[in-house]
C-alpha cells in the first residue's frame, strides 16, 4: 500500500468523524477541537514527504494518531474554541461579564447623531477578536457599546452626497496586553438603507439585523460563530461571509426568494427549504416569482452552515 494513498483519505475520514461526532452531540465542543487538531495535517504532510519507506510512514501516521486519541481529553477542555496558541486559549474569554474587578477593565460608549438628511448609512468594523452584537434600534444614527479589557475604540464619521459612512476600529496602541474579554453590542437606526462591513479576527457575531434596510452585509472573519437573522425590508440584499473554520447559521424570511452561492471545503450543510439549481448553488422555490430578493455567498474552510427560513 502506498502511502499517498492513504494520505487524504485519513484526513478527510478523520475531519468527517469529528464533525459527525460534533452534529450528534458526543462532541460538545466539536467546532473547536477540529480548530485545535488542525495541525496534525501539516505533522501527516510531513511525514508524507519523508524519504522513508510507505511502511514507516504508515506506522508514523498510526503512532500519531494512538498520540492524539491518548491526550484527546486534553482539547475538551473549557477553552475558548478560537484559540490559536496557548496563551489565547489559556486566558482570553471574549464573552466574560465579569471583568470589572481587572484593572484594564473598561465601559466605552459612542455614539453618531441622527441627521435627516442622509439615507444611507455605511458601517466599517475593524476590530480584534471578540463577541459582537448588533441588535435593536436607536434614535441616533448609530450607538455603540464596549466593554471589557481589550482597549478602546476611535470612531470616525464622514458624510457624502447623503450617505454617511462610520468607521469604528480598534485603537491598537491602547490594546492591554492580558486581554480577557471584548464585547460589543451596536445599535442602528432603522430609517437610512445599511451597508455593513465587519473585518473582525476569531469571533463571536450575533446579527438580528430585521429590523433594518440591509443593502449589503460583507463579514471577513477568522474562525467564528456567525449568527445572523435578516428581515425584508429591502428589496435586494447581498451577504458576503468570508470565515475560517466556523459555525454560520442565517435566517431568512419565508416570503422573500433567497439565492445561496456555498464556495467551502468540507462543510457540513444544511439548507432546508432551498432546491440546488447548480453546482454549489441554491435557491428557494420562490426565488423567481418574489419581488425581493437575498443574495448569499459563502466561502469557509471546514465548516458547519445552516441557512434556515421563518
Amino acid at each position: 500500500m502506498k502511502f499517498r494513498h492513504v494520505f487524504w483519505p485519513v484526513i478527510l475520514i478523520s475531519l468527517g468523524l469529528l464533525i459527525l461526532l460534533s452534529n450528534l452531540g458526543f462532541v460538545n465542543s466539536g467546532w473547536r477541537i477540529l480548530w485545535n487538531l488542525w495541525p496534525l495535517i501539516l505533522v501527516f504532510w510531513g511525514i508524507a514527504v519523508l524519504p522513508i519507506k510507505d511502511l514507516y510512514k504508515i506506522i508514523s501516521v498510526i503512532i500519531i494518531l494512538a498520540f492524539t486519541v491518548t491526550f484527546f481529553n486534553r482539547l475538551t477542555e473549557n477553552t475558548p474554541w478560537w484559540g490559536f496558541h496557548n496563551g489565547w486559549q489559556n486566558h482570553y474569554d471574549w464573552n466574560s461579564d465579569d471583568d470589572s474587578s481587572k484593572g484594564n477593565y473598561s465601559e466605552q460608549n459612542l455614539s453618531v447623531p441622527t441627521d435627516t438628511l442622509t439615507k444611507r448609512g455605511i458601517l466599517d468594523l475593524d476590530a480584534a477578536a471578540g463577541s459582537f452584537t448588533i441588535e435593536g434600534l436607536t434614535s441616533d444614527f448609530m450607538s455603540f457599546r464596549k466593554t471589557g479589557d481589550i482597549g478602546n475604540y476611535s470612531l470616525t464619521s464622514k458624510d457624502t452626497l447623503g450617505v454617511k459612512k462610520i468607521n469604528l476600529s480598534m485603537e491598537k496602541e491602547h490594546v492591554s496586553g492580558s486581554v480577557h474579554s471584548n464585547k460589543v453590542d451596536i445599535k442602528l437606526n432603522e430609517k437610512p438603507a445599511w451597508k455593513m462591513i465587519f473585518d473582525v479576527g476569531a469571533a463571536e457575531m450575533n446579527l438580528d439585523l430585521t429590523n433594518y434596510i440591509i443593502d449589503t452585509i460583507s463579514v471577513d472573519a477568522g474562525a467564528s460563530s456567525i449568527k445572523m437573522k435578516l428581515g425584508d425590508k429591502s428589496p435586494c440584499t447581498h451577504v458576503s461571509l468570508n470565515a475560517g473554520a466556523s459555525s454560520i447559521k442565517v435566517e431568512v424570511p419565508e416570503g422573500t426568494g433567497c439565492q445561496i452561492n456555498s464556495e467551502s471545503f468540507l462543510i457540513s450543510r444544511n439548507f432546508k427549504g432551498f432546491d440546488k439549481k447548480a453546482d454549489r448553488m441554491y435557491q428557494t422555490s420562490n426565488f423567481n416569482s418574489s419581488k425581493k430578493k437575498i443574495y448569499i455567498t459563502i466561502e469557509t474552510a471546514v465548516s458547519s452552515i445552516e441557512v434556515n427560513r421563518y
